[in-house]
């Protein structure tokens, strides 16, 4: 991959760091330096502030890594800040005219990152390296991959769904799994898998979400949720808890219609919220908000959650302590869509999201976010919290990228998505739950 000199020094830096601390679970370290990066700005924190789960980092590294993400932050452009913001979903086509488009887009939108539709393996293994070389800022490769890379990609290795395995295996089975699928995705060039569904299933009409989720009760989410999660980025790679603050109690599919959660917030907060309070205090790194109508949450029953200030800065950042990365779910999606207020985009980043998922239109978002700046509706303050943020898991996440080795052929990539382990355990694991 193509990194200026000074950002190969940072990567190369960083990965020695972490493999010197036995760290190769390189993301052990994002929710704390997060909170660093936080309060570098304003004065000194302190280890009370610091999720607890997470190994401890010592104050040179961590200032270090604060330090290298401010620099970074120092030397992009208004423009680039603002589309590091924007992560598109392109299609895995390798053909002359899509290549040719998403290079282009690369150039006008300096997206912070790419999710990518259904395709086949080695045309988005090609796109990656190509998109990545391209791109002047390293973007942030994410997977839809719940239940592994066979959710998107074909060909790859598909596990049973999460409602099955959560029945039949331990914890310690699903941290496994969490490690195996972190190995698929960094073959791939994947950075952040979004995954576990912490949503709680516990209304049978769902249309969405069924098999996706663990379970019924927020124990069984909680125990094998954050298992997997663990194992996701002891791999190296972000996981992202979904769908906050809970999808599973509603008969609608926010993909179509706005859908309503009606418990109370004692309710919510003993069923819905409790599997995302654990991953929070589990120290874990990503989360998606959903786009649904919480009344308890958000009086305007016309606001998406997504949308909502009241619960993404005021619920998830404040109440709920949340240091690292929030994603919205897909701006494509009807549940999101509106016809008065603020673009969806600006509207989405003032309510405290730090990365807008699938846009519509990637370019005309990126240019709603542009004008909103100029016009003073979206400040220069908003934009470097949300971008700083970001740089950091960047250069987490991209740490002990650098090396020069060859591209993969076809059989090559094949061969390394499909280890005699990583088959075997899936076929332990596919033998497990067929048992009655």
């Amino acid at each position: 991959m193509k990194y200026t000199k000074r950002l190969e020094r940072w990567f190369v830096s960083l990965g020695e760091v972490l493999r010197g601390r036995g760290l190769m679970r390189r993301l052990a370290v994002v929710g704390m330096s997060l909170g660093l990066l936080v309060s570098c700005a304003g004065g000194s924190t302190t280890a009370q502030q610091l999720p607890t789960h997470l190994v401890p980092m010592s104050e040179r590294v961590s200032d270090s890594l604060v330090r290298m993400a401010s620099d970074w932050l120092s030397t992009l452009t208004i423009e680039e800040k603002i589309g590091q913001l924007i992560i598109p979903i392109w299609e895995p086509r390798y053909d002359s005219a899509s290549r040719d488009r998403y290079l282009r887009l690369i150039d006008q939108i300096h997206p912070g990152g790419i999710l990518f539709r259904k395709g086949e393996p080695y045309d988005q293994y090609r796109l990656t390296h190509l998109l990545q070389e391209r791109s002047r800022i390293p973007l942030l490769i994410t997977a839809d991959a719940e239940w592994g890379l066979a959710m998107r990609l074909q060909g790859t290795i598909r596990y049973p769904r999460m409602k099955l395995l959560a029945d039949h295996c331990t914890p310690e089975e699903m941290y496994t799994l969490g490690q195996h699928m972190a190995e698929q995705c960094r073959v791939m060039g994947i950075h952040v898998s979004f995954a576990p569904v912490l949503d709680v299933n516990n209304n049978p009409k769902n249309p969405v979400i069924g098999t996706r989720s663990l379970g019924a009760t927020p124990d069984i989410v909680i125990s094998h949720g954050l298992a997997l999660a663990r194992g996701l980025e002891d791999g190296g790679v972000l996981s992202v808890a979904k769908h906050f603050p809970g999808h599973g109690n509603t008969d609608k599919d926010s993909h179509k219609t706005l859908p309503t959660v009606s418990g109370s917030l004692e309710e919510l907060e003993r069923v819905e919220l409790a599997p995302f309070r654990a991953y929070i205090e589990a120290g874990l790194g990503g989360i998606m908000v959903a786009h649904l109508s919480v009344p308890a949450l958000e009086p305007d029953v016309t606001c998406p959650t997504s949308l909502s200030h009241a619960v993404v800065t005021g619920l998830l950042r404040e109440q709920l302590g949340f240091k690292g990365l929030i994603f919205t779910d897909g701006l494509e999606m009807r549940g999101v869509q509106r016809a008065e207020g603020l673009p969806i985009s600006v509207a989405a980043i003032l309510a405290g999201n730090d990365l807008l998922l699938g846009p519509l239109d990637p370019l005309a978002s990126y240019k709603e976010l542009l004008s909103a700046y100029r016009a003073g509706t979206l400040s220069a303050e908003t934009i470097q919290d949300r971008c700083l943020r970001v740089l950091c898991y960047k250069l987490l996440l991209h740490a002990g990228e650098t090396s020069e080795r060859p591209l993969y052929n076809k059989e090559e990539l094949y061969e390394a998505l499909h280890t005699p382990e990583l088959v075997s355990f899936a076929e332990y694991l596919q033998n497990k739950v067929s048992k009655k």
